[in-house]
């Protein structure tokens, strides 16, 4: 058959194949007359081409590539109609599905190609299961055809992600891992390594990140084959790192609106319009910058807060059913390795970050990391990263010690060079913010006098091993090193010691906000106070009740049966008071109109006390705590007394604090409570942010800045960064080098001069006020600036010939 004949025979195919799909049982004869001639084909080609061969052989098949092809657009042909006709081709999908099971090694590359491609489809239009053809495809991946395997691999991955896409199909993965697990740990190198790729793909694209699947990649460490184990260590290590790379670069808008509502939180409007709208250019310009630095900051505490709390949790690492084991196992492996340098210092940083993240103790650890901790070893940052990852704060101080003695004597000392010793100082702070309790007076006192070195990083790197320790053991410091109001009895924890949280983090905003609330309330009553001595017409009895109404802080301390028995003793006065002596009655009718008014004036206190809670100023925060713990306010009518006044105010005040700290004293907090406690902790970091930019309060005193310790959990989770441990020197440049960077910086800049002659060199028009003058005006404007012109003229003329001294002068 030419190829116009073979070109035709396929446009039918693709034609008969249209026609099926639109009305499948109009053409079930051509169907089956077409699966027929599909067996046809696979007897023609197992005639002209031998399937199987022997073991080690490697002849080329003498195959037809008439008939190949024409295997192949069959089986294309039908993969596309078996959704249209599923009870007549049943069968087709085994039977493909065994022939490159058992000839897929032998085919040809092109026919391979397209019953992959066809495999494929099938099970795209759900004809089979993918648990049926992931053997198949995992063996066509050993193949040395490089798009089959891409073609397999690709499938295999996005078919798993869109079985997971919606929710965790658990039942299907438990299968495809079990069906997956058992290759990894098989001696066939080959197969081994595309399981272990195609598992690790998965748990990166966050789609398998269950404890089996992080504990198979960390067996893999264990596997007879070098190219496995180093396989394995390296995604066990730049796990991490990529992970940094990826939240650095991906910032999203959401973290930088979340960063703008933090910092507009804590700003005032006030400073936001100064910052844009008041001063000098140069004086806003500052402010803006402020600003800026402070939402940077912001969002990095937010973005590092993301970190710890989601990314970790996806670390393999930290799913280990048996860390200690691991750990060990791992550096046994270690010891006994042949490898070259490369691979040892991967087993070390795998073992290090399972020791710091699990805080685990492998003590015949820190001596092998000893041994390589010289300043001309290479990668040495990463071998003192790794030394500074093993150490935690259930390490004891004396197995660290040496390690710690080696790092000072070799890299920290006045014939080493500025970058060593900077190095070596950074690792030190390191290693005593895990372990505080290594460093002695005498060392520390030594390696706080490069604080005054002539180099910028050495420093830098000595202030903050001190900040270090003004904040964990000031007393190991000198005096004119702990700065102000340091607390000398300050100790770090003792080795072994467990600080158990009491409380709920965070709720003790919870109540400074009510006492604040209290105060506010307090405030009101003692202007309502003011405003009854202003109404009263006595004014030193009026004086003297307005001083007791000044004191309801004091009265709103008593306890409940206090006030019981005030009450009771005013019932006593009272009766006392009506059943006196005649000769108090007529000092007391002489009274009878003061006393009247006064409480009259108090009366109208009272009231003006009560409204506030239910006006405009109490539909915020008041108002909930009234209606959450039912706060009634008693009416205070003029027929009672000065102290029954004097008492529901009272009364009204403890109400009112007793409802706010009701939820602090059970100990029962809620979603709302705890909503508020993450609102109130955003603003006091912004808050934080500001004041260390110099944006925030007036009235408030700038504190001393301190460096805020991480805790050894967030150490623990946190990888360390050798490019941090780096010290940046820079060397002084020469003269000519000063002065190219110089000229290149003033490429883009305008020559210097004056603007007047920049501008009248300009070619780009007239300005406004040269137009002003060339401006047509109409005749009456004329002759009023011609006018006008003319009587400056004489004014001037008039006032040259006398001495002029002043307008008002001028005018007598």
């Amino acid at each position: 058959m030419d190829n116009v004949g073979k070109e035709q025979s396929r446009m039918d195919l693709l034609a008969l194949q249209g026609r099926m799909k639109q009305d499948p049982g109009g053409y079930e004869e051509e169907l089956l007359l077409q699966f027929r001639h599909f067996h046809a084909c696979i007897a023609v080609f197992s005639v002209q081409s031998p399937f199987q061969t022997t073991a080690g052989t490697s002849a080329i098949s003498s195959y037809d590539p008439t008939a190949a092809k024409e295997l192949a657009d069959m089986a294309m042909f039908l993969a596309h109609v078996t959704p249209s006709y599923p009870q007549h081709l049943s069968q087709f999908p085994k039977q493909l599905l065994g022939l490159l099971k058992s000839q897929g090694h032998s085919l040809p590359a092109f026919l391979r190609r397209h019953l992959t491609q066809a495999l494929i489809l099938l099970r795209n239009r759900q004809m089979i299961e993918l648990i049926e053809i992931l053997p198949v495809l995992m063996e066509l991946q050993l193949t040395g055809d490089r798009v089959v395997r891409k073609l397999a691999f690709s499938h295999v991955v996005h078919d798993i992600c869109r079985l997971n896409r919606k929710h965790r199909n658990e039942a299907t993965n438990r299968g495809l891992q079990n069906a997956l697990f058992p290759i990894l740990q098989d001696d066939n190198e080959n197969k081994a390594k595309h399981v272990l790729a195609l598992i690790c793909e998965l748990h990166r694209r966050k789609v398998w990140m269950d404890e089996r699947v992080a504990n198979a990649i960390c067996a893999a460490c264990f596997h007879k084959s070098s190219r496995i184990m180093i396989a394995a260590l390296r995604f066990l290590h730049g796990y991490d790192e990529k992970d940094n790379d990826e939240e650095d670069s991906d910032e999203s808008s959401e973290e930088e609106e979340e960063s703008k509502h933090s910092v507009s939180a804590a700003v005032s409007r006030e400073a936001v319009y100064k910052a844009f709208h008041k001063g000098t250019a140069s004086s806003r310009k500052k402010k803006q910058a402020k600003l800026e630095r402070a939402r940077r900051s912001l969002k990095k505490q937010q973005r590092l807060q993301s970190h710890g709390v989601d990314r970790g949790s996806f670390a393999p690492l930290q799913h280990l059913h048996d860390p200690q084991g691991f750990a060990e196992k791992l550096f046994a492996r270690l010891n006994t390795c042949n490898e070259r340098f490369e691979v040892k210092l991967m087993l070390m940083m795998v073992v290090s970050r399972a020791v710091g993240m699990h805080r685990l103790i492998l003590l015949n650890f820190y001596p092998y990391v000893q041994r390589y901790i010289q300043p001309h070893q290479r990668d040495v940052t990463q071998l003192l990263a790794t030394a500074v990852q093993a150490c935690h704060d259930m390490v004891p101080p004396d197995a660290v010690e040496p390690m710690l003695r080696q790092l000072v004597n070799q890299f920290v000392h006045d014939r080493a060079r500025p970058e060593v010793i900077a190095v070596g100082l950074n690792v030190v702070r390191e290693i005593c913010l895990r372990i505080p309790l290594i460093m002695t007076r005498e060392l520390l006192q030594d390696l706080a006098m490069y604080k005054k070195s002539h180099e910028k990083a050495v420093a830098s790197a000595a202030r903050s091993i001190i900040a270090v320790y003004r904040q964990l053991c000031p007393s190991l410091l000198e005096k004119r090193d702990r700065g102000r109001n340091a607390n000398i009895l300050a100790q770090p924890k003792a080795f072994g010691q467990i600080v158990v949280a009491s409380d709920v983090p965070g709720a003790e905003l919870l109540l400074q906000q009510n006492e604040n609330d209290i105060d506010i309330l307090d405030d009101d009553v003692s202007y309502c106070g003011s405003d009854s001595e202003a109404n009263s017409e006595s004014s030193e009895n009026a004086s003297d009740k307005v001083d007791e109404l000044d004191n309801l802080d004091d009265a709103s301390t008593k306890s409940a049966s206090e006030v019981q028995q005030e009450q009771s003793e005013d019932d006593e006065d009272i009766v006392e008071s009506d059943s006196g002596q005649d000769w108090m009655d007529s000092e007391e009718d002489e009274k009878e109109e003061e006393c009247s008014k006064e409480q009259t004036g108090m009366t109208e206190a009272m009231l003006n006390c009560a409204e506030p809670l239910n006006s405009d100023y109490s539909c915020g925060k008041k108002r909930k705590v009234e209606e959450a713990f039912e706060v009634k306010h008693e009416e205070p009518s003029t027929n009672q007394s000065l102290r029954q006044l004097k008492k529901l105010a009272t009364n009204i005040s403890s109400r009112f604090s007793d409802g706010l700290n009701g939820k602090a004293k059970d100990g029962i907090l809620s979603n709302e409570d705890f909503e508020h406690i993450r609102q109130l902790q955003a603003k006091q970091a912004a808050e934080a942010a500001l004041a260390k930019q110099g944006i925030g309060k007036v009235n408030q005193k700038r504190k001393e800045p301190e460096m805020k310790l991480p805790t050894s959990d967030t150490l623990g989770n946190r990888r360390v960064n050798p490019t941090y441990l780096e010290a940046k020197i820079h060397k002084r440049r020469e003269k000519e080098e000063r002065l190219a960077s110089a000229r290149a910086g003033r490429e883009d800049r305008l020559a210097y001069g004056a603007r007047t002659a920049i501008k009248k060199k300009k070619t780009g028009g007239l300005s406004n006020r040269q137009k002003e003058k060339r401006k047509g005006l109409p005749l009456a404007a004329k002759r009023a600036k011609i006018a006008a012109r003319s009587r400056e003229q004489k004014r001037s003329k008039s006032r040259s010939n006398k001495q002029f001294r002043g307008k008002k002068a001028w005018k007598q």
